[in-house]
């Protein structure tokens, strides 16, 4: 059932789009990643040059129609989508990842955080996954007044982006 289909960037554009504007890239083109804008990161693509995900059409499908509601600021409705992509297939780092932005965007930082966390233990090696969910931490855990631990996810996401290390 899996097609070799990319998708639009599924939600985790959204981080992106909450600081700086809402663009997801053509399916099959690079990727814009979520990077808050207060950390001065740029986006960048994956190793390969771009990032290909296989899934299910019910969960593409899923996946899109919670970036649609989260977009048009329906956020229950994109976590729900979200849930039920992930009952399908509970293993996919980039939709954990997907929630995470959500629940960023919904202002539940602890959750966000959390969410990331599960999306990095799922990424096996894809350092640029991994290093875009301390990104996301960062900035959770300095809304949430953990300055330590912002610094230390910072420290992550910069060891990520500058070796191919794997936190």
């Amino acid at each position: 059932m899996g097609t070799g289909v990319a998708p639009r960037w599924p939600l985790a554009g959204l981080v992106l789009g909450l600081f700086t504007g809402c663009a997801m890239p053509p399916s099959g083109g690079p990727v814009s990643l979520p990077i808050p804008a207060e950390t001065g990161e740029q986006p960048r693509p994956s190793a390969s040059g771009e990032r290909k995900v296989v899934m299910p059409a019910a969960v593409h499908d899923l996946v899109a129609r919670a970036e649609d509601s989260s977009a048009a600021g329906e956020h229950d409705r994109a976590v729900a989508y979200l849930e039920r992509a992930l009952r399908i297939v509970p293993r996919n780092a980039i939709i954990w990842q997907n929630l995470a932005v959500v629940r960023y965007r919904q202002g539940q930082y602890a959750q966000a955080e959390s969410l990331a966390l599960k999306s990095i233990a799922l990424a096996g090696n894809d350092a640029e996954l991994k290093r875009q969910n301390w990104v996301l931490i960062g900035a959770a855990r300095q809304l949430q007044g953990d300055e330590a631990g912002a610094r230390q996810a910072r420290a992550w996401a910069a060891k990520l982006a500058n070796s191919s290390a794997t936190p």
